[in-house]
């Protein structure tokens, strides 16, 4: 598995992994086409926080690693992560929370962050596998177009051991 920053021409895979059925409803975006991606894509590559992962030269997953700042630095946020349906419950996911974890050490960081909806189980179990914790709920943390409500998420962390 590779790991490396989202280039332009990465842009159809991290679409289709964006706007998934069934992983879309846990993710940043509400369902969209191209064209209005392309936009929000290539904001966020300005940002040098998003990540693709690649098997056998091709994206199987996608990450955003945001580093927070001043009295927080030490924190960085990870966001946006999501693996190709065909890879889940394979291990991937747990495998590429490892070098995450690796990268972030590196990086001088010593705590992730993150948040996950309540009701997304497999998600929750992977990152309580990995080592997250659970360390509190966030009410009406975002809502979905597409039904017009709003949902909790559950604010996880890990800290590493440096």
């Amino acid at each position: 598995m590779i790991h490396r920053l989202a280039e332009d021409h990465d842009f159809d895979a991290v679409f289709h992994l964006y706007m998934d059925e069934r992983s879309n409803p846990y993710l940043t975006y509400d369902v969209m086409n191209e064209a209005d991606f392309n936009e929000e894509y290539r904001s966020l590559l300005k940002t040098k926080t998003v990540f693709v992962v690649e098997v056998e030269q091709k994206v199987v997953a996608t990450y955003r690693l945001i580093p927070k700042a001043n009295r927080q630095a030490h924190i960085v946020y990870l966001g946006g992560f999501t693996i190709a349906p065909s890879l889940q419950g394979r291990g991937f996911g747990f495998r590429i929370l490892e070098e995450i974890k690796r990268r972030v050490i590196s990086d001088g960081k010593t705590r992730i962050e993150l948040t996950v909806d309540v009701n997304n189980d497999r998600a929750v179990d992977l990152y309580k596998r990995a080592g997250f914790e659970i360390e509190g709920r966030i009410k009406k943390s975002y809502r979905l177009a597409s039904t017009g409500s709003y949902y909790d998420e559950f604010l996880m962390g890990y800290t590493l051991n440096v």
